[in-house]
């Protein structure tokens, strides 16, 4: 017994949602993904920046696997 794909398919979309927004507000500042830090059960976690155009490119990239994941679990 499998899980409902009608609720994936809604998590899919909100997601791909919040990702357009995300793409759309970094494309109009139009800067490089700065590097950060984070903290993991108390571990640091170090992450590296990215250019403009690989951030870009990356965001284009979830969107359209996104795209294509809720077209192939619609009902």
């Amino acid at each position: 017994m499998g899980k409902d794909k009608g609720s994936l398919v809604i998590r899919e979309r909100a997601a791909l949602k919040r990702l357009e927004a995300a793409y759309e507000t970094f494309k109009a500042a139009g800067e490089d993904k700065k590097p950060y830090n984070s903290t993991r059960n108390g571990r640091i976690i170090h992450h590296s920046g990215r250019s403009y155009n690989a951030e870009c490119e990356r965001m284009k990239k979830e969107i359209s696997n996104l795209k294509e994941n809720i077209s192939k679990n619609s009902i």
